[in-house]
C-alpha cells in the first residue's frame, strides 16, 4: 500500500502536505497539484528497494531454472566440487556405483536447506541494508507565508525554506537538533521554538546568522539566563537546578563534542519527554506552554525569562499529547490525551475550569472502545449573525471521526458534534482565508485498499450550535507518482504513523520515571 499523506499545512492559499519523505504543494482553491520536494534520503529508499526487487527476482528466475531443469541445480550451484562430481561419473561407469542412497539423497536435502537459510540471510541482508524512511513530521510557517519550516523525524533534522508565495520552495537550511524534534512554533520575533524527545526546548533562529560561530575549544552549553541569586521562589529554583544538572549530563554524556554548529538557545526543560509546545500571550506578555508524557502541562515567560515558571495546569492521569488556545479566547487552554476528557484551562493561573468526555463520543464511533489518544487538538473561530463564535476540534488516533465542540462563555465545551470520516485521520489543519466559508484540510489514512483520497477539504455549517460538514473535495492524489519510497505494509504504515498510543505508559512504568534523577533520558527517545 501507499504510505497516505499524513500532515497538511495552508499557507497564503497553498496546501503543502507530507507523505513519507515527500513534501507536496497544492492549490487550496482548487486542489490542483504545484510542486514536489523531496527529502535526499527519500531516493537512497527508492535505490534500496529497487536492489531488494532485483534480488528478488534473479531468486525466482534462478528457481524456475531448476524447476524446469533439476540437473542444473548442482551445476549452477556446484554443490559438489568438480574433481568430485567426476570421480563419481568414472565410478559409475565402471560399474562401482554406491548401493545405497540414502546417505546422498540426506546429504543433497541438507544441501537445499543450507541454500535456503543462505537465501534467507541474503533477504536480511539487503533489507538491513535500506536506510531509515524519512519522515516529514511536521509543517509550519512564518505569518507572512514567505518561509516554510519542515521537521523530518528520522534525522532530527530542521529544515527552513524560502516561499514564493505560489507553492515553490527554495531551501535555505539545513539544522540538525541534539535529539529528536516531537513540537515545533515559530514565534512572531522569527524563532523557532523546538521541544524535544529528550525534554528540552531550544530556540533556534529562523534564518541563520552569517557570522555567528562557536567559540574555538569550548563545548556549546547554552546555559539559562538565570542564577539562583535572581531566582525568587522555591519552584522556580528547582526547575532552575533541573537545568543546570541536565547541562552537565548533557557533558558527561558526550564531552568531546560541540554541539551542534549552529546558533541556539536551551530556553527550558522537563524531566520527561516533550510532546507539544505552544505559545500564549496575556496582556503584552508572550509564555511557552509545554505539555509532556508525565501528564504536566508548564507555562514559563518567553525570553529571556523561560526560567520562570507562571504555573502549572495539574489534573491529567495521563500523558498529555494536544494543546490549543482560541484566536478569541486567547485566556483559555484546551488540552488532551491519554484521559477520557479533554480539560479547559485559565492557563496564566493554572485553574481548572471545565472537563468534557470525550471516550463517550468516540464510542460512538466505535462502541468497543475503551481508550482514547487524542492525537490533535485545533481550534477555529466560525462566523455567525451574533459574532465569531470559537469551536475545539479534535481527532483522535484510530477513530474515524472529527469531534468538534463550542466553547462557551461560561467556559464550558458544548454543543457536540461528531464528523464521520471515511478514514483514520492522522492530521487536520484549517484554511480560513474566506472567513465566510471557513474549510479544514484532512489527512486521514484510507487503508490498504486505498479507496478514499487521503488529503480531503471539508466545508463547514453551522446549524442550532452543531457543526457539520457541508461539501467535500480532495487533491490530486497523482502527484505522488509510483515511488519506491512511498510503498510500504501496512504493518510499517501503522509503525511509522501511528505513535500516540505508545505515549501510554504501562503497568510498572509510571514507578520508574518517578525514580528517574532529573534531567535523566529514558532510552530510545532520543
Amino acid at each position: 500500500m501507499k504510505i497516505p499523506y499524513h500532515n497538511a499545512h495552508v499557507c497564503k492559499g497553498i496546501i503543502f502536505a507530507g507523505r513519507s519523505g515527500q513534501l507536496h504543494s497544492f492549490s487550496a482553491k482548487d486542489g490542483s497539484y504545484v510542486s514536489t520536494w523531496k527529502h535526499p534520503d527519500a531516493e537512497k529508499v527508492s535505490d534500496a528497494f529497487k536492489a531488494i526487487a532485483q534480488a528478488e527476482k534473479v531468486e525466482v528466475e534462478k528457481a524456475e531454472t531448476v524447476k524446469d531443469d533439476p540437473s542444473s541445480t548442482l551445476q549452477e550451484d556446484g554443490d559438489e566440487p568438480p574433481a568430485k562430481r567426476q570421480k563419481t561419473a568414472e565410478a559409475e561407469d565402471a560399474g562401482y556405483a554406491p548401493t545405497q542412497s540414502a546417505p546422498a539423497e540426506k546429504s543433497k536435502g541438507k544441501d537445499q536447506a543450507g541454500k535456503k537459510k543462505t537465501q534467507a540471510r541474503g533477504a536480511r541482508s539487503l533489507v538491513s541494508k535500506v536506510p531509515d524512511r524519512p519522515l516529514i513530521a511536521h509543517i509550519t510557517s512564518t505569518a507572512d507565508g514567505k518561509h516554510v519550516v519542515v521537521i523530518t523525524a528520522h534525522d532530527k533534522a530542521i529544515w527552513v525554506f524560502e516561499h514564493d508565495l505560489a507553492g515553490n520552495l527554495k531551501e535555505l537550511s539545513k539544522r540538525v537538533m541534539p535529539k529528536r524534534p516531537s513540537s515545533v512554533v515559530l514565534s512572531p520575533d522569527s524563532q523557532i521554538i523546538c521541544a524535544d524527545k529528550f525534554g528540552d526546548v531550544y530556540a533556534v533562529p529562523l534564518i541563520q546568522s552569517e557570522t555567528w560561530a562557536p567559540a574555538p575549544s569550548r563545548q556549546v552549553t547554552s546555559k539559562p539566563e538565570a542564577n539562583p541569586l535572581t531566582v525568587h521562589s522555591k519552584r522556580n529554583l528547582e526547575s532552575l537546578k533541573s537545568q543546570l544538572k541536565q547541562i552537565e549530563l548533557n557533558k558527561r554524556d558526550s564531552p568531546n563534542t560541540d554541539g551542534p554548529a549552529f546558533e541556539h538557545t536551551l530556553l527550558l526543560g522537563h524531566v520527561s519527554m516533550l510532546t507539544n509546545v505552544i505559545l500564549g500571550e496575556q496582556e503584552g506578555r508572550r509564555y511557552v506552554l509545554t505539555a509532556d508524557r508525565d501528564e504536566h502541562v508548564r507555562v514559563s515567560r518567553y525570553i529571556p525569562q523561560t526560567h520562570v515558571i507562571e504555573a502549572f495546569c495539574l489534573g491529567h492521569k495521563e500523558f498529555v499529547n494536544a494543546l490549543t488556545i482560541p484566536r478569541s479566547r486567547n485566556d483559555i487552554l484546551v488540552s488532551g490525551g491519554g484521559d477520557p476528557n479533554l480539560f479547559v484551562w485559565n492557563w496564566s493561573s493554572g485553574k481548572l475550569l471545565s472537563k468534557t468526555d470525550i471516550l463517550s463520543l468516540a464510542q460512538r464511533v466505535f462502541p468497543t472502545t475503551s481508550e482514547v489518544a487524542v492525537s490533535q487538538l485545533e481550534s477555529f473561530d466560525f462566523p455567525s449573525d451574533s459574532g465569531k463564535v470559537p469551536f475545539i476540534l479534535a481527532i483522535c488516533e484510530n477513530i474515524n471521526a472529527i469531534f468538534a465542540w463550542e466553547l462557551t462563555s461560561e467556559n464550558t465545551l458544548s454543543h457536540p458534534s461528531i464528523i464521520q470520516l471515511p478514514g483514520s485521520p492522522l492530521h487536520l489543519t484549517f484554511n480560513l482565508e474566506d472567513e465566510s466559508s471557513p474549510k479544514v484540510v484532512v489527512a486521514l489514512d484510507p487503508g490498504a485498499e486505498g479507496a478514499t483520497p487521503s488529503l480531503n477539504i471539508y466545508s463547514f455549517q453551522l446549524s442550532e450550535g452543531t457543526l457539520a460538514t457541508d461539501t467535500t473535495s480532495s487533491v490530486s492524489e497523482s502527484a505522488a507518482g509510483e515511488s519506491e519510497d512511498l510503498v510500504a505494509t501496512e504493518t510499517e504504515v501503522k509503525a511509522l504513523l501511528y505513535t500516540v498510543e505508545h505515549l501510554r505508559k504501562k503497568t510498572g512504568e509510571a514507578e520508574e520515571e518517578v525514580e528517574k534523577p532529573a534531567g535523566a533520558s529514558t532510552e530510545g527517545q532520543a
